[in-house]
């Protein structure tokens, strides 16, 4: 897509590139790149270019050991290869509301560990994705003309808008966008009217509201927002 704005860093690019990230990251880069060919051209980037790292270091001469054991590997009966099944052509969609989303092939592997869907205040509904590590991974499902109170964060929340549109004081953000938030932002996410969003998000903190009777819900945040 042409219209993405916001992307990944070249640090996290990079990490991704190495297999340096953990599984919910990973999820959520997987899914940007299948929205954004620029990214994509530089992960193939830095793949050719650490193949030809590994290309240039000396190999080392095989010992009489190694090649013995290498010899009894390659002796042994290969077993068939299992084929995969086919996947549900319906994993690949999300029903919500009378409305069906149609999830990157890096959520669909993941189906199955969508959790329930809860609603939050201002007219946002949530779903948990069980991937593994520190960090909570969410669907974030915004109605138009919904809003979050404006908030911070205690640590980093990563968002990557997979349908329609959702703005803040600083910008709109599309499909494909991959924004990034720490403790140094702070805004208030909205849809407009006639106009809803579906996110994914990824917290490695619960968030800290900063305004208004929304502060009431700081000492709950981490049961809403992780």
């Amino acid at each position: 897509m042409s219209n993405i704005h916001f992307h990944p860093s070249n640090d996290t690019l990079a990490r991704y590139a190495d297999g340096d990230l953990d599984p919910a990251f990973s999820i959520m880069m997987s899914a940007h790149l299948e929205y954004c060919s620029g990214c994509r051209q530089r992960i193939n980037e830095l793949e050719t270019s650490n193949t030809q790292v590994l290309e240039s270091i000396p190999e080392e001469p095989l010992t009489s050991d190694l090649t013995a054991m290498l010899s009894q590997i390659l002796s042994q009966p290969v077993e068939p290869v299992k084929l995969e099944v086919e996947p549900d052509p319906s994993s690949g969609v999300l029903k919500l509301d009378n409305k069906e989303f149609h999830l990157p092939r890096a959520l669909q592997r993941h189906s199955d560990e969508i959790g329930t869907w809860s609603r939050l205040p201002g007219k946002i509904q949530r779903a948990p994705i069980s991937t593994g590590g520190k960090s909570k991974m969410n669907f974030i499902y915004m109605e138009p003309d919904s809003s979050l109170p404006e908030h911070t964060h205690q640590g980093q929340e990563i968002t990557l808008v997979l349908s329609g549109k959702f703005i803040d004081e600083n910008a709109s953000y599309g499909p494909g966008d991959f924004i990034v938030q720490t403790n140094e932002h702070k805004h208030s996410p909205r849809t407009q009217a006639e106009q809803d969003c579906l996110c994914l998000t990824l917290l490695d903190a619960p968030l800290h509201f900063t305004s208004g009777l929304a502060t009431l819900l700081n000492p709950f945040s981490q049961l809403f927002f992780r």
